[in-house]
C-alpha cells in the first residue's frame, strides 16, 4: 500500500489543481509525488475530471473531425441550407476527387536510417577535429559518390558550380576548384 503524503503537501497540490495547473509542472515542484498519485488526487479533488488518454495528440481539431467524409460533408451543406442526400454527397466528393483520408505522420528519419547513422558515427568516432574538417557534405544528391569526387569538368569547361557545400568550418570553406578538380583540404 502506498504511503500518504503530509496534509500540507496534499493541500498545496489541491490548491494547484484547483488553479488548473498542469500535472507535469506540479511533478516538477514535488519530486517525491508520482504521476499516479497526482492523477488520483485530481480525480479525488476535482469531480468529473476525465483522465487524458496517452499518445500523440490529434492534429485535427475535434470541431472539424466530423467533416472528414460524406456524412460530414452532408451535415456541413445542411448547416448552410443546402439539402442533399448521402449518396449525392458521395457522388459530389467523388466528382471533385476529394479523398477524405488524413495524411499518415511518419518520422523524418526512418528506423533503418537511424540505425545506419548510428553505426556510421560509432565507426568514425575516433576522428579528430582536423579529420572531420576534411569531410564535405552537400545537399545535392550524388555529390559524395565516387564518380562525383574524381576530378572532372562538367559542361563546356568554362566553370563548375557547387550547390550547398558544407564543411566542418561552415558553408563554402575548404572547397577550392583547381584546374577543374575539387580539393577539400
Amino acid at each position: 500500500m502506498t504511503r500518504t503524503f503530509p496534509y500540507d503537501v496534499q493541500d498545496s497540490i489541491k490548491f494547484l489543481l484547483l488553479r488548473s495547473t498542469l500535472l507535469c509542472s506540479i511533478k516538477k515542484t514535488y519530486h517525491t509525488v508520482g504521476m499516479t498519485n497526482l492523477s488520483k488526487y485530481r480525480r479525488e479533488f476535482l469531480e468529473g475530471v476525465q483522465a487524458s488518454t496517452g499518445g500523440r495528440s490529434s492534429k485535427v481539431s475535434t470541431a472539424t473531425q466530423y467533416l472528414d467524409g460524406p456524412r460530414g460533408a452532408r451535415e456541413y451543406l445542411r448547416s448552410i441550407n443546402i439539402s442533399m442526400s448521402l449518396s449525392d454527397a458521395e457522388k459530389l466528393l467523388n466528382e471533385i476527387r476529394f479523398k477524405s483520408r488524413r495524411e499518415n505522420k511518419t518520422n523524418f528519419v526512418s528506423a533503418a536510417n537511424k540505425k545506419l547513422r548510428l553505426e556510421w558515427v560509432h565507426k568514425h568516432r575516433q576522428l579528430t577535429v582536423s579529420d572531420r574538417r576534411k569531410w564535405v557534405f552537400s545537399d545535392v544528391p550524388g555529390t559524395n559518390r565516387p564518380h562525383q569526387v574524381r576530378p572532372q569538368v562538367q559542361g563546356i569547361g568554362d566553370g563548375v558550380m557547387f550547390l550547398g557545400c558544407i564543411s566542418g568550418d561552415g558553408p563554402g570553406y575548404y572547397t577550392a576548384i583547381i584546374y577543374g578538380t575539387t580539393d577539400s583540404n
